[in-house]
């Protein structure tokens, strides 16, 4: 059956950062949490369009050849398979909602680390 998710009650349940939570399913694809602080790795999926969605603080997003984006409360943005980014949490801590396909690394193509997850649902 369908439940109500409240997303700041979810985000309540963690304080990792950049540790994403799976919070449910949509055919192949998982919607998850993730908290934001400092910087994250550059980095691109391969196979894969990302998407950002911020509720709480500021987050940019810098790419690689073009102007980063910044995003507030209620802003997201759409990062294109094969772009090269690097999130940053400028208003520390951020809470953001990832739209990913399923079993894509959070990393992506950057070499293995202290940043990259298993994915663990809520």
């Amino acid at each position: 059956m369908p439940r109500v998710l409240n997303i700041a009650d979810l985000h309540a349940q963690f304080d990792a950062p950049w540790s994403p939570k799976r919070i449910g399913r949509l055919d192949d694809y998982e919607i998850k949490l993730a908290k934001a602080e400092g910087e994250f790795a550059w980095h691109a999926h391969k196979n894969e369009d990302e998407l950002f969605f911020v509720t709480q603080g500021v987050l940019r997003i810098d790419f690689e050849d073009r102007e980063p984006v910044r995003l507030r409360p209620g802003e997201m943005t759409i990062i294109p398979k094969g772009v090269r980014h690097r999130p940053v949490a400028e208003d520390a801590p951020v809470h953001i909602l990832l739209f990913e396909r399923a079993g894509v690394v959070n990393t992506g193509d950057a070499e293995a680390g202290d940043l990259t997850q298993v994915i663990e649902d809520l």
